[in-house]
C-alpha cells in the first residue's frame, strides 16, 4: 500500500504547510507550487518530496522544474502547476500532456478549485486522438485558502482511492 499527500497553493502560510503533514504520514508528498518557500519550514521527516514551481515562486528556485513525471507503485504520475496549460480555461491542455507522457494520474494545482475526477479510456481529447488508457485528474485546491484544502491517493493492490479534505 502506497499513500501519497498532495497540496498546492500554500502563498506564504508554512503554517499550513507543516499542520497538513502532521496531520497525514504519508510516505510521498506533492507539492504543485506556489508557496515553495513554505516547504523549507516544513517538518518532511524522511519523506519523498516531489515539487513544481507556481507562478508565484520565482527568485532563487531555478533549479525547481515547471512539472515531473514519477513513477510510484506502478503508476506513472505527471504534475504541474498548471498554469503553463492554461488550467483556469479547461484541462485540455493538461490532459493532452498526461495522455503523451502515458500517465495514469494529472496532478495539478493554480485554479484552487478541489477537482477528483477519472476520464476513461476512449475519451476525445482536445488534439484529436484519444486517451489509450483511463487518467486519474487531481487538483487538491488552495493550502492556503481558509479552508485548507489537500488531497490524498492510496493505492492499494493496483486500485486508486483519490480523496479530498480540508484542515
Amino acid at each position: 500500500m502506497t499513500d501519497i499527500l498532495i497540496f498546492s497553493d500554500s502563498h506564504g502560510n508554512p503554517d499550513r504547510v507543516a499542520e497538513v503533514l502532521a496531520r497525514n504520514a504519508a510516505r510521498h508528498v506533492f507539492f504543485l507550487g506556489d508557496g515553495l518557500r513554505d516547504l523549507a519550514f516544513a517538518p518532511l521527516g524522511g519523506r519523498m518530496v516531489y515539487c513544481v514551481r507556481g507562478n508565484c515562486d520565482w527568485t532563487g528556485l531555478d533549479d525547481t522544474p515547471d512539472e515531473g513525471v514519477e513513477m510510484i507503485d506502478g503508476l506513472r504520475i505527471f504534475y504541474t502547476h498548471g498554469h503553463k496549460y492554461g488550467v483556469k480555461s479547461g484541462l485540455g491542455a493538461a490532459i493532452v500532456a498526461a495522455a503523451a507522457r502515458n500517465a495514469d494520474v494529472l496532478l495539478y494545482g493554480h485554479t484552487h478549485n478541489a477537482l477528483e475526477e477519472t476520464l476513461l479510456a476512449g475519451t476525445a481529447l482536445g488534439d484529436g486522438s484519444t486517451l489509450k488508457k483511463p487518467l486519474l485528474i487531481i487538483c487538491p485546491g488552495a493550502l492556503g485558502d481558509r479552508k485548507g484544502r489537500f488531497a490524498t491517493l492510496t493505492v492499494r493492490d493496483g486500485v486508486m482511492l483519490a480523496g479530498l479534505g480540508e484542515l
